[in-house]
């Protein structure tokens, strides 16, 4: 009897071992998977700084600011005749080092040697559709200005011009160049489009 009860309290003995054993062993398994889910979810935050970075670096250059006056200068050079008006190109071309950025109409006026007005501004036309152009250094937006050829309209002519004054867009101070010879405006109508990247 005394045998069978020491063997009885062993038997007990070694289950309840195992049974520490398997819990031991489920707690480090709960740990393991937890640190494996704290792996990866560091993993994905560190994956998250690169693609941030890497997304920064194929995003879209700036466009540059408005260009000012300073920036910029202009001329005006004809381009021809056609259904009866004479058409010019209105330039203003970045001097700047850096990139700027032109949108819609410049104002235009025609002068005297004495830098008088000679008749009225010009007014807005359709040559061309109102977008942003982006001048780097160096390079040249386009305008149309056009004007009827002279005794296709009723009205008289203006003294023809010796200067022009330019005001680019949303910019209040003006550059000056020299109008070519044979710009005149007959019957009050000169006109000018907004600028475009390429001369139309």
């Amino acid at each position: 009897m005394d045998a069978t009860k020491k063997n009885g309290e062993k038997s007990r003995k070694q289950t309840r071992n195992t049974r520490l054993c398997a819990a031991a062993l489920t707690t480090v398994g709960v740990v393991a998977v937890t640190a494996c889910g704290a792996d990866t979810d560091a993993g994905k935050q560190l994956d998250a700084t690169p693609q941030s970075q890497k997304l920064a670096a194929t995003a879209q250059p700036a466009k540059g600011s408005d260009c000012t006056t300073d920036d910029l200068k202009t001329a005006l050079k004809p381009t021809g005749q056609e259904m009866n008006s004479k058409y010019f190109d209105l330039t203003l071309t970045n001097t700047s080092d850096g990139t700027c950025a032109l949108r819609g109409y410049p104002g235009l006026s025609l002068t005297d040697k004495a830098g008088q007005r000679i008749g009225k501004p010009a007014t807005r036309s359709n040559n061309g559709s109102v977008r942003t152009v982006v001048l780097k250094a160096g390079r040249t937006a386009h305008a149309v200005v056009q004007t009827p050829d002279r005794g296709v309209t009723d009205g008289k002519c203006w003294a023809k011009p010796s200067r022009l004054k330019v005001y680019p867009p949303n910019n209040t101070a003006s550059l000056t160049a020299t109008a070519p010879g044979s710009l005149e405006v007959c019957g009050d109508t000169f006109t000018v489009g907004p600028f475009t990247a390429r001369a139309l």
